[in-house]
């Protein structure tokens, strides 16, 4: 059976290989294959040039933190890993199963197959995904210099971390799918579980705060190097056998050569054959939570082509309020901005959303904390609050288009009802972008607060006075809204030009081509981004430099800040004006093959 089940597997993959490459004859997704290709070439496989004299000390250079970020690395995966399983016990799905796609479970499900043959095809399924995610990643952080060995070791490495992480989280569904059919004391055991995970978790927090306490106390901690640090940590009694499961898995990823590397696969690949064991031997109901998962992921599927965020949960949507009181009467826009922010009420009140937010407000209270302190401390978190917070203007800027999507792309479907409406094009396009460039604005105005409370905490720069200050984040923040409007124009204006395209790049399949459509659009995006940044920062540095010395530095920022607002606020009008004469002449039926 196990054969009949291998050759399905095989064939279905070459099925989908030669379905791929037939579709190569379409332009756009032989476009995509080549951008993607071009992309993996130049920035993954083509090999860096002979190692010469600066390569000799840059590898010099990077050899000191090189110990520093296997440890982060470790630190981080052990720390996720944890988290996921404990997440698993202390939530668990109410039907917990294995992940089969929806013709599996039509085909194989009825069938005289017994469930250890299921189990079994369903990992090795998996094999496929994992070895190419593990060679993959290995060839792209083979290329950070922080590691040795060779791509060969790094990526075996990673596929005994995948799938042992694969076999432990298949092991936990079939385990508690076990335990809610045949035990009474079904939540005592989650308890206990829970408990003990919590148990290792602070056992291991406080070995390691003990030791990095006794070495931060020692005489020579400030000449020390880090590897020393680590060296002394990793040899703790009480830390070493804590974290032994954790250094088993990633033993034979962080090998420097096959000697060592050959001494740490032995005991990884046995702990690797106890998960399998554990897993093939667990007899469990996961027929009906295996439904459940792949009905959600349908669902997950349909809320992305229409723009929405995945719902959470099982449970049935209420009838809730909406985002404010809606008027009988008033502009057009408002009707729009109150549709979608109901649309977006999931992913703005969702458990993404609230992490994002407290993430938000730590970044806040980090920045303004030192300056309300006033020196101190404001010189080591400052910097860190500044950079955090410009990785997430650009990312809200570049990627955040592509994300926020309750806009003309999400009414796509209903583009022929819209044509109906009797407004103008450009008010139907404006009223469309007022919700995402409203949430998108939002999350600008955060990242100034924190950036500028953060730029000088220990008040160093002596012009930078706190009215200063204030001007320089008003005028940033009023000039957010255009930009992220603008932004948003870029990925509207490609679905009116291009539909079939973009109803490609939306859909979760993946593959080269699908990847390439999208380093496209993201391409797209970043050049109109700077097309519009540049001229605006190139007249308000212009401005600022020309009146400082005449108004001072306060009125020069003012007079810059009105001389981007005039620039941004033109391209949005002439932006809003060509994609709503634009839309005016879509037609779907006709565009979007």
């Amino acid at each position: 059976m196990l054969g009949a089940l291998l050759y399905l597997r095989l064939h279905s993959l070459r099925n989908k290989v030669v379905q791929r490459v037939l579709r190569l004859r379409q332009p756009k997704y032989l476009m995509g294959t080549a951008v993607a290709v071009a992309y993996f070439y130049f920035f993954l496989f083509r090999r860096n040039p002979a190692a010469g004299p600066s390569s000799a000390l840059a590898a010099q250079a990077i050899s000191g933190v090189g110990s520093v970020a296997t440890a982060a690395i470790c630190a981080v995966a052990c720390a996720a890993a944890l988290v996921r399983i404990a997440f698993a016990w202390i939530a668990p799905a109410d039907k917990p199963g294995l992940r089969f796609s929806e013709a599996e479970i039509a085909f194989l499900f009825p069938a005289p197959i017994t469930r250890r043959a299921l189990i079994h095809f369903r990992l090795l399924s998996a094999q496929a995904a994992i070895l190419f995610t593990s060679v993959l990643i290995a060839v792209f952080f083979n290329r950070s210099g922080y590691l040795g060995s060779h791509r060969a070791i790094h990526a075996v490495g990673w596929w005994i971390i995948l799938s042992t992480f694969d076999l432990h989280m298949n092991g936990t569904n079939l385990t508690l799918s076990r335990l809610r059919e045949t035990s009474p004391h079904f939540r005592m055991w989650r308890l206990g579980v829970v408990t003990a995970i919590v148990a290792y978790a602070a056992a291991l927090f406080y070995s390691g705060i003990g030791r990095v306490s006794a070495y931060l106390s020692g005489p020579d901690s400030s000449q020390a190097a880090p590897e020393a640090f680590l060296r002394q940590l990793s040899e703790s009694p009480a830390f070493h056998w804590l974290t032994l499961p954790f250094r088993i898995v990633l033993s034979p990823y962080f090998a420097t050569g096959p000697g060592e590397f050959l001494a740490a696969l032995a005991p990884a690949l046995i702990l690797l054959a106890l998960h399998y064991h554990w897993v093939s031997s667990t007899e469990a109901h996961f027929e009906e939570g295996s439904i459940a998962m792949a009905e959600k992921r349908a669902a997950a599927r349909e809320a992305a082509l229409r723009g929405e965020m995945p719902k959470l949960g099982g449970s049935r949507p209420k009838a809730r309020p909406g985002p404010f009181p809606l008027a009988a009467k008033g502009p057009p826009e408002i009707a729009f901005l109150w549709k979608n922010l109901l649309s977006m009420r999931s992913a703005l009140f969702g458990r993404r959303a609230l992490v994002i937010l407290m993430m938000l407000m730590v970044w806040a209270a980090a920045a303004i904390g030192p300056l309300s302190r006033g020196g101190g401390r404001g010189g080591v978190v400052a910097p860190i609050v500044v950079v955090c917070s410009a990785m997430v203007a650009g990312y809200t800027v570049l990627l955040g288009p592509q994300i926020a999507r309750q806009d003309l792309r999400g009414d796509l479907p209903n583009a022929d009802i819209l044509k109906t409406y009797p407004l103008e094009g450009w008010r139907l396009a404006l009223g469309e972008l007022l919700a995402p460039t409203a949430i998108l604005t939002a999350i600008l105005w955060c990242t100034i607060i924190a950036c500028s409370a953060a730029v000088d905490a220990d008040g160093a720069i002596e012009w930078l006075t706190p009215g200063i200050r204030v001007t320089v984040a008003l005028s940033m923040a009023s000039a957010a809204p255009f930009l992220c409007l603008i932004q948003l124009i870029v990925p509207n204006s490609i679905m009116v030009l291009l539909p079939g395209w973009y109803q490609a790049s939306r859909s979760r399949t993946g593959g080269i081509e699908m990847f390439g459509q999208r380093l496209i659009f993201g391409v797209v995006q970043l050049f109109f981004a700077l097309l519009v940044a540049v001229p605006a920062a190139g007249a308000a540095a212009l401005v600022v430099f020309s009146s400082q010395w005449v108004f001072g530095i306060g009125p020069s920022v003012v007079l810059a800040a009105l001389a981007v607002l005039a620039i941004l606020s033109s391209e949005a009008v002439l932006g809003l004006w060509w994609l709503g004469r634009r839309f005016e002449k879509f037609d779907l039926s006709t565009e979007s093959k």
